[in-house]
């Protein structure tokens, strides 16, 4: 049966049984568990970084390379799965992301010293993309594009609850036991996602099992121009976020509680936007949501940098344009799963690279920047990157239509 049935076009309501008459549904719970998993990991480092310095004996410049070797290593599975050529099985390439994990977390929960840790965080930056693309491929073979927003921010969700449910969990752990105990709990629940997976993912993809990567399936203009979108995001969100907590504590002397406190309204923030994708995407259309999304970020980007002064109406715009960015960022990884179907992992593998890519020089720029122009200059540059990409999505990028699906299935 080719992927693209056109009685798939009968209706947006998804088909709930997989391969086998599957339901799909202990699937998106497992993989929606795994990626909480993995984000917890990945954002409860952030507040806690100092303690974990401390048990490291280490001070936070070094810490900062635990960071950046995390960054870094993450950039190399996507830049090997997009130059394949063979395609790869979404189950396996979760599997083997999650033994990876695993072993990052238990490396640098084990050793205890700087060395492991910088092998261990190694670890865990190549396994999250790995975990990522193969969740999304896992979903995007299985969901009709009509309604693949739905499933797919079911599972962004997870970004969200990272920081809302995970890192609350790692402070008390670390609070009540040590700096290592989240690694050893992160790993011991990735253990158990491997588990899960084997006994409700199905193993085989439409894709990987029945069609080949054509040469026509590399990426055109469409595909390199939302890759120089989500570059533009990533750049512009890091940007702001790279120096919040210097900008809240210099301007407003914001205690640690506090600065907790803002990130709860980030992540509560985040966690709208997420929602919005689940209820309106599929509805307006990706593309219309990407849009939407990045010209409000931008806007209030703007608004943010006339009010950096008061903190209510700043912490307000900041609200919103979280919000706004998290629902058009997301909203592009549906479209994205469907401008190349034979070639999704290798896609989506660029999706990872550009958003990193954007995410490493907002690092390196926005501290400079806040340095000589303070956080007007960053949300003013943060503003124009997202109405830049905002732009470039209305004059460049198109939705995919049934037509387009059509077509591809008649190609295979």
């Amino acid at each position: 049966m080719a992927i693209y049935d056109a009685g798939i076009f009968r209706s947006p309501a998804v088909n709930n049984a997989g391969p086998a008459g599957r339901s799909l549904h202990p699937a998106v719970a497992t993989l929606a568990f795994v990626k909480l998993v993995v984000n917890t990991a990945l954002r409860f480092v952030y507040p806690f970084l100092p303690a974990i310095a401390r048990g490291l004996g280490i001070d936070l410049t070094q810490a900062g390379v635990l960071m950046s070797v995390r960054w870094v290593s993450g950039l190399a599975a996507p830049a090997v799965l997009s130059s394949r050529g063979k395609i790869e099985r979404s189950r396996a390439l979760l599997v083997w992301g999650l033994v990876i994990f695993a072993a990052g977390a238990v490396v640098t929960a084990w050793t205890g010293v700087f060395v492991g840790a910088i092998v261990g965080f190694a670890l865990l930056g190549l396994a999250k993309p790995m975990i990522e693309i193969s969740s999304r491929v896992y979903i995007a073979e299985r969901v009709p594009y009509q309604s693949r927003a739905r499933y797919l921010g079911i599972l962004e969700i997870s970004w969200a609850g990272g920081l809302l449910i995970g890192a609350p969990l790692a402070g008390w752990l670390i609070d009540n036991w040590s700096w290592e105990t989240p690694f050893w709990m992160v790993g011991s629940m990735a253990a158990l996602g491997i588990g899960l997976a084997l006994a409700y993912l199905d193993p085989n993809d439409e894709t990987a099992s029945g069609l080949a990567v054509k040469a026509s399936d590399s990426p055109d203009r469409q595909v390199l121009l939302l890759l120089v979108v989500i570059g533009l995001s990533g750049f512009g969100h890091e940007s702001l976020l790279v120096v919040l907590g210097g900008w809240l504590e210099s301007s407003f002397g914001m205690t640690l509680i506090a600065l907790g406190g803002v990130g709860t309204l980030i992540g509560i923030s985040e966690l709208i936007g997420e929602g919005a994708m689940v209820g309106f995407t599929d509805r307006i259309g990706k593309r219309n949501s990407l849009a939407l999304g990045l010209g409000i970020a931008g806007v209030a980007l703007l608004g943010l940098s006339l009010v950096t002064g008061n903190l209510g109406p700043a912490l307000s715009a900041l609200a919103i344009s979280t919000i706004a960015s998290e629902f058009g960022y997301i909203s592009a990884i549906p479209l994205m799963t469907e401008l190349r179907p034979r070639a999704r992992t290798r896609i989506l593998a660029l999706f990872s690279v550009a958003n990193a890519v954007g995410r490493i020089a907002g690092d390196l720029i926005a501290p400079r920047l806040f340095e000589s122009a303070g956080m007007p200059g960053v949300t003013t540059m943060a503003a124009g990157a997202a109405l830049v990409a905002a732009l470039l999505v209305i004059v460049g990028v198109r939705e995919v239509g049934k037509r387009d699906q059509v077509d591809l299935a008649r190609s295979s």
